[in-house]
């Protein structure tokens, strides 16, 4: 890539001249303009934006110094390099006191253009490096912040609005495709060129969160992402409501969650708003969710789902025990359940079983019921015969696929607040199933697993000298850099700093 010049002068033969004869390409740059005064000059950055500007010093109205002013105020990125003559040279000074790099003087050394051009490329090379690492570690840390509120883990309000940087409101949008594969960077990217200003995380194997600035007109935005829907490759997409501050932005999730697995139950692509499917849930805060999620979570361990079945008639009949229970309240119960119970279901089951004919069948069954006791005996039918469905497919290449994506998670996560409830909570599983499924597969525990992980990263990181330890621990995923340095002396037998030391050594 090349970076961009102006030319300033009010001589023309003086900006020909040095468009013409000096190796622009060679030197890494290319002339995106030249103008005779200051007004043209900042008339064509407002259009043209460059890295360098070289001016004349007097010209009419005014002169260089005057344009370096502004540009200081205005675009204080670009560097700037002065012409002067020989009897200018005090007007070279305040040029240098002003910010500009270096000055030459007319006429012209082209060689001693060269040289000073290679050093201006250097210089913003450099800039443009760190200016990577930077963004590079903005991201990571505002993608932690929005994965741990998601989760509902602790978090700072004034630190979240420092590593998000987003305006509230906010509205949470998530995303889900047919298999892990295919949320691809592409698909990251493609969100963050249409729905900008927004932020995109994985909260899990195929499913993208973005969480973006609630600017735009609803209808716009259902237009938009229902394009985005019917694209490769297929997604379904749910909507959360509007929320105004960050502390809300976990009810969002949650929201945009159910919306989302309501659309995939259907089995089509295409855009749900949380609006759209609000009534048909029964639970309206933490303890209804509570309990649906409590239900789900049985059909993912084995040792748990003969459970299920009775757990849910369970349910029910405390539904049934309260002032308030009627028969639309046992409805929207009894759907909210058997559309969250969809999503663990889909990932256990083969291709060929008739899932969401069943789903379908199912729904219709419990919205038409007259009495609970219907309700009860369609709902323990379908949960038997998925049942025996989980029964008759090979266990050991579930957990196998189970583990494989929870470490494939883990190495993708590993600088977030990941813990076993975490990842019960990602992949519907219980934590004890999950710990033991975990050692007996990896052949470590989670915590010894992921610190391993955490120190290879680090000493990738601390080979880039660049980069500061205690910002390399928060890279990794801890936010004290003391037990940071434990843990790493724990595990290679140096310190960060005598880790990087050694590696400076070797390399020389």
């Amino acid at each position: 890539m090349l970076y961009k010049v102006l030319l300033v002068d009010d001589e023309e033969m003086v900006t020909q001249g040095l468009s013409r004869f000096v190796k622009w390409e060679q030197a890494g740059f290319m002339v995106a303009g030249t103008a005779a005064s200051v007004a043209g000059a900042l008339d064509l950055l407002e259009k043209e934006p460059v890295d360098l500007v070289i001016t004349d010093v007097q010209m009419p109205g005014q002169n260089g110094l005057d344009l370096i002013e502004i540009l200081n105020e205005r675009y204080p990125q670009i560097k700037t390099i002065i012409l002067s003559g020989y009897s200018e040279f005090s007007y070279a000074q305040k040029a240098i006191r002003l910010g500009a790099l270096d000055y030459l003087t007319k006429p012209i050394n082209f060689s001693a253009m060269m040289d000073l051009l290679q050093q201006v490329k250097e210089k913003l090379d450099e800039e443009k490096r760190q200016s990577g690492q930077d963004d590079q570690m903005r991201e990571l840390l505002s993608n932690t912040m929005i994965l741990n509120i998601a989760n509902d883990l602790p978090y700072e309000q004034a630190r979240a609005a420092l590593c998000l940087n987003m305006q509230c409101p906010v509205r949470a949008v998530r995303l889900s495709v047919r298999n892990q594969s295919d949320v691809s960077e592409a698909l990251v990217q493609t969100l963050k060129e249409r729905f900008a200003p927004c932020q995109v995380v994985s909260p899990a194997g195929g499913e993208l969160l973005c969480v973006l600035e609630d600017t735009r007109d609803m209808a716009q935005l259902d237009a938009a992402l229902n394009t985005l829907a019917a694209e490769e490759p297929p997604l379904c997409i749910g909507v959360s409501q509007e929320v105004s501050s960050y502390r809300q932005l976990r009810m969002a999730f949650l929201q945009a969650g159910k919306a989302m697995r309501y659309q995939k139950a259907r089995s089509s692509a295409g855009v749900m708003l949380y609006e759209q499917v609000r009534e048909v849930f029964f639970s309206k805060g933490e303890e209804g969710d509570r309990t649906v999620d409590e239900l789900v979570k049985l059909i993912s361990a084995p040792e748990d789902r003969p459970r299920l079945i009775e757990e849910v008639l369970q349910a029910i009949s405390t539904l049934e025990s309260r002032a308030d229970f009627s028969m639309t309240r046992a409805q929207q119960f009894c759907t909210e359940f058997l559309v969250e119970l969809d999503t663990p279901i889909q990932a256990l089951v083969s291709q060929d079983f008739p899932r969401h004919v069943l789903l379908s069948e199912i729904l219709i069954d419990v919205l038409s019921a007259k009495s609970l006791t219907e309700i009860k005996g369609y709902l323990v039918h379908y949960l038997e015969r998925i049942l025996q469905e989980l029964r008759q497919a090979d266990e050991a290449k579930q957990a196998g696929e189970l583990s494989d994506r929870v470490k494939r998670y883990i190495q993708e996560h590993f600088a977030e607040n990941l813990s076993l409830a975490v990842l019960s909570e990602i992949f519907y599983v219980c934590p004890t199933y999950l710990s033991r499924l975990f050692k007996k597969k990896i052949g470590l525990n989670f915590v010894d697993y992921l610190t391993a992980l955490r120190m290879e990263k680090a000493k990738e990181f601390l080979a880039n000298p660049d980069l500061m330890i205690y910002n390399i621990s928060e890279m990794v995923g801890y936010e004290n850099p003391r037990y940071f340095s434990r843990l790493f002396k724990e595990a290679t037998g140096y310190s960060p700093q005598e880790y990087r030391n050694r590696l400076r050594n070797e390399d020389k």
